[in-house]
């Protein structure tokens, strides 16, 4: 299970995406009155034709990159492919296992990092699907997975560049609705075991925090404002690797490899590298059957 993304990388299926992921209250974490307000009087009249475009400019022949990654990831795994927004939904995953007559469903959300907003959603979304009809178990967070780990150490062993370690924030409010290690820990330490099994010395990486949304205050610093002060601090030559996404995505894609660099090399940067995820690349496929076999003793949710 992932996110998803809108059907088609144009205005109205945008809309559509952005206020059925907005209207989460897993996603924004506000009483639903003011969180009607801002998504329909702040965001949902702008914000859809701005990320239209942006997906625009990563859209390809198969779509959603996201999307598509996610279907590879399940087709090879014998699995369910769902998202908790947009198409193929993780209602039809359900109501497809079910239909098979199991009584045991193993969800495994691609957050390697878990929040309220991210896998929290997804369990909360699937165990109102399943409607007690089956039992189900979940994936531990798999920060430190040595599965996960190590590609994303090995991508890092050639790199000259001052390396970037850029994950998706939270407001900080939510950090506090969650139990230790919360979201920002298992960030952190996710970084120290690729930094330490690469073995990258302290001083040639820093961590930041991307995907803002609104005036609430987030996990800092802020990717953004990072690119900016990076080449004025003498870090002229840049590696980015996004840690907290499975597959490429909007965030990565665009974000930070298309905004990001711009952002870099306008202000003094002088060459930046864009580290993929691990996508649907034999690594991933390694590191999913790795968590899967291991799947008869995920918790179970109650």
């Amino acid at each position: 299970m992932n996110t998803g993304s809108p059907d088609a990388p144009e205005e109205g299926a945008v809309r559509e995406y952005l206020r059925e992921f907005l209207m989460d209250p897993f996603v924004i974490d506000l009483p639903y009155p003011l969180r009607y307000a801002l998504v329909h009087g702040a965001i949902l009249p702008k914000r859809p034709a701005q990320s239209a475009e942006a997906y625009k400019s990563i859209w390809t022949e198969n779509g959603s990159p996201l999307v598509h990654c996610c279907k590879r990831l399940a087709d090879g795994l014998n699995a369910e492919p769902g998202m908790a927004y947009g198409q193929p939904s993780f209602k039809t995953a359900v109501e497809n296992l079910l239909a098979k007559g199991v009584d045991e469903i193993g969800l495994l959300p691609l957050f390697p990092q878990s929040a309220n907003a991210t896998t929290g959603s997804c369990v909360a979304g699937v165990k109102k699907a399943i409607k007690g009809r089956a039992k189900l178990r979940v994936v531990p967070p798999f920060y430190n997975e040595p599965a996960f780990i190590q590609p994303l150490a090995d991508s890092l062993k050639n790199i000259d560049e001052h390396i970037l370690f850029s994950y998706h924030g939270l407001p900080i409010r939510q950090l506090k609705k969650q139990p230790a290690p919360d979201y920002q820990i298992q960030c952190i330490k996710t970084t120290e075991a690729i930094v330490k099994t690469a073995g990258i010395e302290t001083g040639r990486y820093t961590v930041s925090f991307q995907s803002r949304l609104g005036r609430a205050k987030w996990i800092e610093p802020y990717t953004d404002e990072m690119l900016r002060k990076l080449p004025s601090n003498g870090i002229k030559k840049l590696a980015v690797i996004c840690p907290a996404f499975f597959c490429d995505c909007l965030e990565t894609l665009e974000e930070i490899e298309i905004q990001g660099r711009n952002t870099f090399m306008e202000s003094g940067g002088e060459t930046f590298r864009m580290i993929p995820c691990l996508n649907a690349s034999p690594a991933a496929f390694n590191c999913l059957k790795t968590l899967m076999a291991n799947a008869d003793n995920w918790p179970l949710e109650k």
